[in-house]
Order: C-alpha cells, then structure tokens, then sequence
C-alpha cells in the first residue's frame, strides 16, 4: 500500500505519504494560495518518498470541515486523480481524526469535540471512547463500548461551549475546552483501517464530499437569516 493525503481544511496544508512501514508528514504554509501549489506539493512529497503517481494505490481527502474552498479544491484534485489512476479515494473528516488522536492519547469514557466557525457558531460532536486491551482499532474500540458510537456533528453556539463533559477544541484554543491537534500517527492508523474495505471505481470516488454543514454568508443573507 501506498498512499497520498491532503487535508487543505485551513491556511495550513497539512500532507502526509505512507505505506504499511512508514510515513512521512508535512505542514506547509500554502497562504490561501493552495489550488495554484497543490500539484508541486503532490510532485514534492512523491519526489521525497521515492515513488511515481502510477506507484500510489490509494488517495486520502481530508473532509473537514472547514475552509470549503480549500476543501473543494483538494477533493476535486483527488477525485481525478484517482479516477485517471483508477485507484480508492478515502475521506476522513476531522472529528474522526481526533477522535483517534485521543484513542491513542488512551482517553476514555465520552469525550466532546468543538471546532469553531467562521460566524458565531460551534461544530460540536460526542464519541464514547474504550481503551479495551483486545480491541486493537478505534472501529473496534467503539463496536464494544456501550454507546459504540460517534455523534453527527451539529452546530451550537459558540457560547454554549462550556460542558460537564470533557470538552477538546480541534485546533483551537478555548478557555473551556483543551486543545487537540490530530496526529499524524492517529491519521496514519485511521488510513490503513479504511484501506482495508475501500473500493476504486467512480460510484465510490464521487462518495467523497467535503463535510459542509454551516451555510456562507451569502447563503445566510439569501435566506433571510442575516441582514
């Protein structure tokens, strides 16, 4: 297996290559400039890892959310990439990203993540976390806890962040709520469990869309919500 991930959800690009022996991952500062650089930064992090796009079998999209530009730009870059080389495109969203992150951090019992908008507003979701010595993946972790599930992410006020609950902020600093940065071990353990039962083919490559939930500005002006 060797694969490509791009997550452009922010200013930083975050890329990472990766095999079943090791990875390798990068943050860059593409400075809201990301669709006019994201092929040298494919053709650079292939050059590091020795490898020609035609050696790749699979493609990893972060989902978000977050910037849906640079959430398009990546997933459209992917998308046909993997349909030209007729290999899986795998989305993984951010809170599943952490969510691992923590598994791996051996946290447990139920943990809320929070990930701030652009507005006024909060992406909030729950996950049940178990440390059990035989599960030996997250998936599996969640299939034997009780719950054995991770919430859809909802929006909330950024007030309301305060919670009794063990509160973490994706990339964010909060007051309330203690700092997570997803890990690139925690994403690299993620992609190998998902390439297992990942499928090619352009029905499976169109699945992949970026996890957009809070509307634009425009969008809330066209219905009335914000004057």
């Amino acid at each position: 297996m060797k694969y490509l991930f791009i997550d452009a959800s922010e200013n930083l690009t975050h890329v990472q290559t990766g095999s079943e022996k090791d990875f390798n991952a990068k943050t860059i500062d593409t400075n809201r400039d990301f669709a006019a650089k994201i092929t040298e930064i494919c053709d650079n992090m292939l050059k590091e890892a020795g490898w020609e796009k035609e050696d790749l079998t699979h493609l990893v999209v972060c989902t978000g959310p977050g910037s849906l530009t640079g959430l398009r730009v990546a997933d459209g870059f992917l998308r046909t990439l993997a349909m030209l080389l007729n290999i899986p495109l795998i989305g993984i969203d951010l809170f599943k990203w952490s969510a691992q992150t923590l598994s791996d951090k051996a946290f447990e019992g139920e943990a809320r993540l929070v990930m701030p908008t652009l507005i006024d507003k909060a992406f909030e979701v729950k996950c049940q976390l178990s440390n059990n010595r035989h599960c030996e993946s997250l998936k599996e972790a969640w299939q034997s806890s009780k719950s054995g599930l991770i919430t859809e992410p909802i929006l909330i006020e950024k007030k309301a962040i305060p919670s009794e609950i063990k509160t973490f902020g994706i990339r964010y600093n909060h007051e309330s709520a203690e700092r997570l940065d997803p890990t690139p071990e925690a994403l690299h353990k993620l992609i190998l469990e998902e390439a297992m039962t990942s499928k090619s083919g352009i029905d499976e490559i169109l699945k992949v869309l970026p996890l957009y939930i809070i509307p634009s500005q425009a969008e809330r002006n066209f219905k009335g919500g914000d004057k």
